[in-house]
């Protein structure tokens, strides 16, 4: 469970055993979104967004993220 988990994402990451090429989905609500992560720094991951609800995006920058939104696992 990562929702309300607070520690720095990178710290999660590596304690879940998810590393760079990792994918994750988690919902907020509004559909699944699919990120992979892109590289783990000591206290930042970054992640480019795959899809969301379930429809590919256009826009898949990798960007800092927060874990502790909405509960995240891996897939694929």
């Amino acid at each position: 469970m990562t929702r309300h988990d607070h520690r720095c994402a990178a710290e999660i990451c590596r304690e879940q055993g998810w590393h760079v090429g990792t994918c994750l989905v988690g919902d907020a609500g509004y559909g699944p979104t699919v990120i992979q992560i892109t590289a783990l720094g000591d206290r930042v991951m970054l992640a480019k967004i795959l899809s969301h609800g379930r429809m590919a995006v256009a826009y898949n920058e990798a960007q800092a993220w927060s874990l502790s939104l909405r509960d995240w696992r891996s897939v694929g």
